[in-house]
């Protein structure tokens, strides 16, 4: 695993704006109509250290 604090870090940030992450699966569940690229840190988190995003029906 590269970088762990950095990856607790952008995770830290992208719960504080309200979205949900499981990193054991490494999904990110994001409001079914929202854009990803909102979330800066859902963006890196993909890119980085290969999570998903899961839209969810709110």
């Amino acid at each position: 695993m590269r970088y762990p604090k950095r990856r607790a870090n952008l995770l830290y940030k992208l719960r504080r704006k309200g979205i949900e992450a499981d990193t054991k699966q490494r999904v990110i569940f994001i409001p079914y109509g929202e854009q990803p690229q909102q979330y800066i840190q859902a963006v890196r988190l993909c890119r980085e250290f290969y999570f998903n995003i899961q839209y969810i029906i709110t």
